[in-house]
C-alpha cells in the first residue's frame, strides 16, 4: 500500500508539471506544440528544460523495472534526464488541458501504446512487488489494479478487467452527466489515439 501511495503522488507531481507547462504554452503540453517527440522520455524531458522539475523520480515509480538515476545533465539540453530505462508513465499523445476532465492522461506503462492501452493481469508471484515477473513492462499492481492520471489532476487506482484492460465506462470515468469522457470524441478521434511510449534499455 505504501509504495502505491508513493506511486500516485509521483503522477500527480507529474501532472502539476505538464499543468504548469500548459500555462505558458497556449493551454498545450508540451507534445502538441511540436512533433518531433517519438517517446515519453522525450515529451517529460522538456518540463526539465523548461525548468518546471529537476527531479526525475516523480518521472518513476516505486518497484518499477523503470528506475532514473537522477542524473539529468546540464542545461538547456538536460541530455541525461530520462535516458531509456528510466521513465516509468506513459502520456496520452497531444492533448491539451482543454480536453475532457476525466481524459486519462497519465497512465502507468502498459503492454502497448496503441489504443486501447493493455497490462498484465497475472498472479504476483512476490507479495512485495505488483504483477507478472515474467513481464518487464505492463505489469498491474496486486489486485489488477493500475494507477491512472486524469486531466484534471486526480489520479486514482483503477480496477482492470480479467482481459487486462480498463472499462473506459465504470462509474470512475463517468462525469456529472453519466457520460465517459470517450463519449465526447467523434469515432475518427478514437482511432488516433495513442500513448507515447517509454524507451526501453
Amino acid at each position: 500500500m505504501g509504495m502505491q501511495v508513493k506511486a500516485v503522488n509521483n503522477c500527480k507531481q507529474l501532472i502539476m508539471a505538464l499543468k504548469q507547462h500548459s500555462k505558458d504554452a497556449e493551454s498545450y503540453y508540451p507534445d502538441s506544440l511540436d512533433r518531433r517527440f517519438s517517446s515519453a522520455n522525450e515529451v517529460f524531458r522538456e518540463l526539465f528544460k523548461k525548468q518546471i522539475i529537476d527531479n526525475e523520480r516523480i518521472v518513476s515509480s516505486p518497484e518499477s523495472v523503470f528506475q532514473p538515476d537522477n542524473v539529468i545533465g546540464s542545461p538547456p539540453g538536460f541530455t541525461r534526464a530520462l535516458l531509456p530505462g528510466e521513465c516509468h508513465w506513459m502520456l496520452l499523445k497531444h492533448q491539451s488541458d482543454a480536453v475532457h476532465p476525466k481524459t486519462p492522461l497519465v497512465i502507468e506503462n502498459s503492454l502497448n501504446a496503441s489504443w486501447p492501452p493493455k497490462w498484465g493481469t497475472s498472479r504476483p508471484k512476490f507479495p512485495q512487488w505488483f504483477g507478472d515477473h515474467s513481464l518487464k513492462r505492463g505489469r498491474s499492481w496486486r489486485g489488477r489494479e493500475i494507477i491512472i492520471g486524469r486531466n484534471d489532476g486526480s489520479v486514482a487506482v483503477e480496477k482492470l478487467r480479467p482481459d487486462g484492460t480498463l472499462d473506459w465506462h465504470s462509474p470512475t470515468n463517468l462525469d456529472e452527466h453519466g457520460k465517459s469522457w470517450i463519449d465526447y470524441l467523434t469515432p475518427e478521434q478514437v482511432a488516433k489515439l495513442s500513448y507515447w511510449d517509454i524507451e526501453e534499455k
